[in-house]
């Protein structure tokens, strides 16, 4: 049986809703901007009326957009306009609204014959404004503003930590609700669940399974953008995350557990001594 994790090889039906949509805009293909919108948490795109198979895209002409399902626009030479319109006509469909949202941007350039690569002023250059080509980009620029998005959380979730920290090297001990904990483990877990489960950072897009020439291409555009790089970096941080918090978790229990413990030493010491009282009287 054929593996369909080897580039080039048949690729298996996909049960229930698509990663991705595209959608054919009025505008500019080449040379164009290309806007990356982190718009939710999440797009259900199994109610996108209108909306076509990203590899059955005609962008000669026109202005391309692509829908990813975990929360990502991707517009190709769409105006500002545009842009507000196509988000008006999709708004019913994301989760858990961005306002405002996250962006990406990076400018298309046209090179027939050229080599395909990110040129020294950030540019993307092309060969063909093919819908693979025009998707893999997408790809790479969906899951930046990912990256980007969980960048910003991990700082700040770092930020609430570091007192605690403090406090537990000066005091010895951890003063904070359980319910905040649990909430730190829950942003963890949140995070690792989007880059892993939902924009699979670590893998490579479905595209490059049917269009195995593309592979260098993604190779300079991850490397562009520092895909890998920043996933590790954001993995290793919520590796630290994670422990800080089970520790904490662990001294907040065993607190509780010696409260505990001390009632019910106070139970029995009242029991004995009711007993004691009740045989003097």
């Amino acid at each position: 049986m054929t593996d369909p994790r080897v580039p080039g090889a048949p690729r298996a039906a996909t049960i229930g809703a698509r990663e991705v949509l595209a959608f054919d805009l009025p505008g500019q293909m080449a040379p164009g901007r290309v806007r990356a919108l982190l718009v939710g948490a999440r797009i259900n795109t199994r109610t996108l009326d209108g909306f076509i198979e990203a590899e059955a895209l005609n962008p000669s002409g026109s202005g391309a957009a692509f829908v990813f399902r975990y929360g990502v626009v991707v517009l190709f030479g769409v105006d500002a306009a545009g842009e507000r319109a196509f988000l008006a006509r999709i708004a019913a469909t994301i989760v858990d609204p961005r306002e405002p949202p996250d962006v990406e941007t990076a400018t298309i350039e046209l090179a027939p014959g050229a080599d395909e690569q990110v040129d020294a002023h950030g540019h993307i250059r092309l060969r063909e404004l093919t819908p693979e080509r025009l998707l893999l980009t997408a790809t790479v620029l969906a899951r930046s503003v990912v990256l980007g998005r969980d960048e910003t959380r991990i700082a700040s979730v770092f930020d609430r930590i570091e007192p605690l920290v403090n406090a537990l090297q000066r005091d010895g001990r951890v003063g904070y609700p359980i319910k905040r904990v649990m909430q730190q483990i829950g942003e963890v877990l949140a995070a690792r669940h989007r880059m892993v489960g939902r924009a699979q950072i670590s893998e490579k897009p479905e595209v490059l399974w049917d269009h195995p020439e593309l592979d260098r291409l993604y190779g300079r555009l991850e490397a562009e953008y520092e895909l890998g790089d920043r996933a590790r970096v954001i993995e290793h941080k919520l590796e630290v995350i994670g422990d800080a918090a089970d520790v904490m978790l662990e001294l907040i229990q065993d607190r509780r557990s010696v409260r505990l413990e001390l009632v019910i030493i106070a139970l029995i010491f009242g029991e004995i001594a009711f007993g004691a009282i009740e045989k003097w009287l």
